[in-house]
């Protein structure tokens, strides 16, 4: 049975979206044709919804994982205002699952019950010279083991049969310098340039080749650690904000979606249309697809 799941969390990967937006709507058809064909007059976004339910109860991967914690942590606890959510985020050789940015950084490891742990202590140990706070946000089934693979200082979020999530151990705040090769390595090169800018007070007019290596010296140099960690919180927030009024205009279950993925101003008003459209019978004219 996982199968048919698996097929049906596809309706929230990009490509899906993708093409949602552009008006190819058959796989989606093919979703409601396999698991909602005795809902009547059931809505794109109340299909969307209903999916979403489906999986976590039944399924519950990585994106509704994710999904939650953008809900019930960055809408839930803090706000677009002041807060942002990155997602599959660069560290080193590694990618932090999520990351919420406000005053500090926090980030968010997730190990669902199809993950292993065979890679989590070197994970961590990469997030834990750059965030401020780590946690791993874990099924049911890691509850038992996970305190044995992990340093003391990280903190451990389960994910309840409820959907809700419950705290096993808060973090510690980051206790070694803050790692400045992870730090420059994770912004793009019109972030750290600014940063450097901003330690440096004045502009910096280098040849591109010769950039990255002029403000890793300026940042190397720069020894009040908690200063630039302010300041590269805020670099991010400012460059990758969220965008709140597509995030609040689309149905919960694709907050996740929205954050994560890359849409054109164009997709993002067809899909807004659709899934304001009310009836599924616009996806009744659509190709099939096989699932």
């Amino acid at each position: 049975m996982d199968l048919e799941y698996r097929k049906l969390s596809k309706i929230f990967n990009s490509s899906v979206l993708s093409d949602m937006a552009t008006g190819d709507l058959s796989y989606i058809q093919k979703v409601s044709q396999q698991f909602f064909s005795h809902e009547n007059n059931l809505s794109l976004s109340e299909l969307f919804q209903k999916s979403f339910e489906i999986l976590q109860k039944n399924y519950p991967n990585e994106y509704i994982y994710k999904n939650l914690i953008a809900t019930k942590i960055l809408l839930g606890r803090h706000s677009l205002n002041t807060a942002t959510m990155l997602t599959e985020f660069r560290v080193g050789k590694n990618k932090a699952d999520c990351v919420i940015l406000n005053g500090k950084s926090t980030c968010y490891e997730i190990k669902t019950d199809y993950d292993s742990l065979t890679r989590l202590e070197d994970q961590l140990n990469s997030f834990l010279q750059l965030f401020d706070e780590v946690y791993v946000v874990c099924s049911k089934k890691f509850e038992n083991i996970i305190f044995n693979v992990i340093p003391e200082e990280v903190g451990v979020i389960s994910l309840t049969s409820s959907n809700t999530f419950k705290t096993l151990r808060k973090a510690q705040n980051r206790n070694v310098p803050l790692n400045k090769d992870l730090l420059i390595g994770s912004m793009r090169q019109s972030e750290y340039k600014q940063l450097a800018e901003e330690i440096l007070g004045e502009k910096i007019f280098s040849p591109n080749m010769l950039i990255y290596k002029k403000c890793l010296s300026i940042i190397n140099d720069y020894q009040d650690h908690e200063k630039l960690n302010k300041k590269y919180i805020q670099i991010l927030k400012n460059t990758r904000k969220n965008d709140d009024i597509f995030i609040n205009s689309m149905p919960l279950s694709l907050t996740n979606a929205v954050i994560s993925y890359k849409f054109s101003k164009k997709q993002q008003i067809a899909l807004l249309d659709l899934l304001k459209s009310g009836e599924i019978n616009v996806l009744s004219d659509t190709k099939g697809q096989t699932v």
